[in-house]
């Protein structure tokens, strides 16, 4: 009989024991302490020379191998050679097409679980609730939620918890919320998927509510608060958080600092910046590249474009993530050169470029009115870096081409690939810049044909009347948006002072200071009218 060597890589061949758990845990262990998808291959040949390639018990830990050094197929291959695999072999297969991102071959697994009479336990449901939540598949996973309970498993705070979280995904709180009430013991994962779940349908004050009565917080309850916050729109209130997770004695992990670092990044404050990256350095937080690209980020959005530079030369092992992160920073800075420099580096290294390099360069030559090296850059998409442009990487070519007054090519450009209206808004604004405002007016008056009620593109068509001198007409676009209730968002900015985020928003008087501010703001237009400016 042959044999399976102790070390993946030897020549000589040992006698295997001929117990059969025996060698089943041997073949496992080789399994395990491989490091290469040869040595992979090479301990299942040994594994068919052996005939345990139709074990269900070595069959799942090498699906799950084949898996994890992305091989599918292969994968696949040894799965078919179980002629009746157990639910731990299915198990490998649904969870390894789920991580690989073959969501609909993971359903059809089930199906096929389902029809071959095996049985689905609690470690198989969790893994297809996330695929239907990619999918958003509420169907799907409505109907998997019936198989839960049909199968006994309705009171299973890992399958629930599961469960909770497809129903967030797919906007369905109110649904989420009677799985979790019906839930009779929870654990501190079932409320931070509530609390997910709430900020996922956008029910930010519910999500408070949770977070304030759960009975205990752990730092991904603190970051799924401050992340929700955040995408939510309200930065200030997740960084104010910080504090109080400190004094609660939680403490953070890189997750929640990247996290901590977007709310500081979208404020703009450099100071609180500056304090959560010594606080890294302090608590011996690893600079992995999640924070570095953070603090890249960070840095770059509160214009210390000097200091994310440090960061990104300080980093051992740089990723394409920091590589865009820097990119985009050099852009938003308006350093296209500096830009185009860091890319040919990149190239260097062979870190290589994603959609998101494209659209970061293509900004930072529109910024930088390098309009020929943008449009240069726009051709080598396709031909040196097989990426295929996007609606993104069109809109920043027409804002390039907008920024440079060159009209013709951008309309030829727009109507080259029929452009949705952002496209025909971006030129239509860079029109009024320029003031080539017939070319304007007869943009938003296409625009107007499909978006009627945008606020957006009623307060361009408004001001490209004023610019041309036609007040009535300004005058009857703002009437109507006052008559149909159409709304612009009024414009919001923040200061840090002393360490304390102070906001601002158009046309507000909240603010505690707000008569010495608007005093002050008296003087200063009286001054820049007395230095020849326009009051305006």
């Amino acid at each position: 009989m042959s044999s399976i060597s102790l070390n993946p890589c030897a020549s000589s061949v040992q006698p295997i024991p001929l117990n059969l758990r025996e060698r089943e845990n041997r073949a496992v262990s080789l399994l395990q302490s491989s490091t290469t998808f040869r040595q992979i291959t090479q301990i299942h040949a040994h594994i068919i020379r052996n005939s345990l390639h139709q074990n269900s018990y070595v069959a799942a830990k090498l699906v799950a191998l084949c898996f994890s050094f992305k091989n599918p197929c292969y994968a696949t291959r040894v799965f078919h050679q179980v002629p009746d695999p157990n639910h731990f072999v299915w198990n490998a297969m649904i969870k390894g097409l789920c991580l690989f991102g073959d969501y609909d071959d993971c359903l059809v697994s089930f199906v096929r679980l389902m029809n071959h009479g095996s049985r689905p336990d609690r470690f198989t449901f969790p893994v297809l609730f996330k695929a239907c939540s990619k999918l958003a598949a509420a169907g799907e996973g409505e109907a998997l939620h019936a198989h839960v309970l049909k199968l006994g498993m309705g009171a299973d705070v890992f399958v629930l918890t599961a469960l909770m979280d497809f129903y967030g995904s797919c906007h369905q709180s109110s649904a989420a919320r009677r799985v979790f009430d019906r839930m009779s013991e929870r654990d501190v994962v079932s409320w931070n998927a509530i609390l997910a779940s709430y900020f996922r349908c956008g029910l930010v004050e519910l999500a408070k509510e949770v977070f304030e009565e759960m009975p205990e917080k752990n730092v991904s309850s603190w970051t799924t608060m401050i992340g929700g916050l955040v995408q939510n729109g309200n930065p200030r209130e997740a960084v104010k958080l910080f504090p109080e997770m400190k004094m609660a004695g939680v403490k953070p992990d890189g997750k929640l600092i990247v996290t901590l670092l977007s709310a500081i990044a979208d404020l703009g404050v450099l100071e609180m910046g500056q304090w959560i990256h010594d606080f890294v350095k302090k608590n011996g937080i690893g600079m992995d590249p999640y924070i570095a690209t953070a603090l890249i980020d960070m840095y770059s959005k509160c214009g210390n474009i000097r200091e994310a530079r440090l960061v990104f030369d300080g980093i051992t092992s740089k990723t394409l993530s920091c590589y865009n992160a820097m990119i985009m920073g050099y852009a938003v800075q308006g350093m296209g050169k500096e830009a185009i420099k860091l890319l040919k580096q990149a190239e260097r290294t062979e870190v290589g470029v994603d959609d998101f390099t494209m659209i970061a360069i293509l900004i930072a030559c529109s910024h930088s009115g390098l309009a020929d090296e943008g449009c240069r850059y726009f051709k080598l998409m396709r031909e040196v870096y097989g990426i295929e442009p996007k609606m993104e990487h069109y809109g920043c070519l027409v804002d390039l081409l907008g920024r440079a007054a060159r009209f013709d090519d951008a309309i030829e450009m727009v109507e080259s690939i029929d452009g949705d209206s952002l496209l025909l808004g971006t030129l239509a604004f860079a029109c009024r810049v320029h003031g080539n405002l017939e070319l304007g007016d007869k943009l938003t008056r296409k625009m107007s044909l499909t978006d009627p009620t945008n606020s957006g593109l009623l307060v361009l068509k408004s001001n490209l009347f004023a610019a041309k001198g036609e007040w009535e007409e300004a005058a009857a676009v703002r009437q109507l948006m006052r008559e149909k209730g159409i709304g612009k968002k009024p414009g919001c900015s923040w200061i840090e002072v002393n360490n304390v985020v102070h906001e601002f928003v158009a046309a507000d008087d909240s603010h505690p200071c707000s008569m010495q501010i608007y005093s002050k703001l008296i003087v200063l237009t009286e001054h820049m009218k007395s230095l020849g400016g326009n009051g305006k």
